[in-house]
């Protein structure tokens, strides 16, 4: 008899889970695929985010949506790709990201996005970059793009983390290179982005906003949309002493172009590592009326900051 009982409970529990189970797939299959995307998004919108009075998200801390995988929707797996360069006469790698409806015959405009100190062309997926660039193209309307994952360690390896500090930043300090004369041909001739500064954005965390700010101003006929993330020290007579060397002697802004479409910088308030670089960057450009969006946030070097800069860069993002 025990075993018998055991036997009927048994059944009756697997009855029950298949029970549960197709009455899920019924439930999906009557609410239909549209209507459920659409069900989940307006959940998504209905969470009230609060923002200050430039529209910025500054405290995202408790926003279950914006890095999150919804249910419903597809998110793409990024690819990784090999490219020559000639800086170190290597193939190198990046990351690209597409977007989930990628079409070859329609062109999309681009981010590249820069990693910071001990990074790889990974190191943004594994802030949930793909997941934040999809959700906001799904969720509020930001076009689809391109996003691209350069690798700055920028030497034959591919790894510079056992190299003394001033040698790491000398190889760092390749990107602007290496990203201008061989990266970006090498995704405008495979992928079909659409090209000119108004369809070209940069940004970056720590040493990423270091090549960030340097590449901006250096190209501004390159790129119209910078998001400067945490910069390490990029300027000189920046107000403390680094052991990085400037890129940047002065912010100047190239009449013929009048200055950028979108120039963001965030950092957290307390970043102890190189967090006062971004407040003198702000400092120095509304001394020189150079148009920009400066905040901070709550938190120090870390990813929860570059991921709210990224969502608020991201949700400005070629919409001129």
């Amino acid at each position: 008899m025990k075993n018998t009982d055991g036997k009927k409970r048994k059944l009756i529990i697997f009855i029950a889970a298949a029970a549960i189970v197709a009455a899920g797939i019924a439930a999906a299959i009557i609410f239909g695929g549209g209507a459920y995307r659409e069900h989940i998004k307006n959940k998504v919108l209905s969470y009230e985010q609060e923002t200050d009075e430039n529209g910025i998200a500054v405290d995202m801390s408790d926003n279950p949506y914006f890095a999150s995988k919804q249910p419903g929707y597809f998110y793409r797996n990024p690819e990784v790709i090999r490219y020559y360069s000639g800086v170190t006469d290597t193939n190198r790698h990046a990351t690209v990201i597409l977007p989930n409806d990628y079409d070859e015959n329609k062109e999309y405009p681009v981010l590249y996005l820069l990693h910071g100190l001990d990074g790889s062309h990974r190191t943004w997926i594994n802030k949930d970059a793909d997941i934040i660039i999809h959700n906001l193209n799904y969720f509020y309307d930001v076009p689809d793009m391109i996003v691209v994952l350069p690798n700055s360690e920028v030497n034959e390896k591919e790894d510079a983390d056992n190299l003394p500090i001033e040698e790491r930043i000398e190889v760092y300090d390749k990107t602007e290179e290496d990203l201008v004369n061989y990266l970006m041909p090498y995704i405008e001739e495979n992928y079909p982005v659409k090209k000119g500064r108004e369809n070209t954005a940069i940004a970056g965390n720590s040493m990423g906003g270091r090549n960030t700010m340097y590449i901006a101003f250096k190209h501004q006929d390159m790129f119209g949309y910078v998001g400067v993330f945490s910069a390490a020290s990029v300027l000189e007579g920046e107000s403390r002493q680094s052991v990085m060397k400037p890129l940047l002697e002065d912010l100047v802004i190239d009449r013929k172009y009048g200055g950028f479409n979108l120039l963001m910088l965030c950092v957290g308030r307390q970043d102890d590592v190189c967090g006062w670089v971004t407040y003198d960057l702000d400092e120095i450009m509304r001394e020189k009326n150079i148009d920009h969006i400066f905040y901070d946030v709550e938190g120090g070097h870390q990813n929860t900051v570059w991921q709210n800069a990224l969502y608020n860069f991201g949700r400005r993002l070629f919409t001129e």
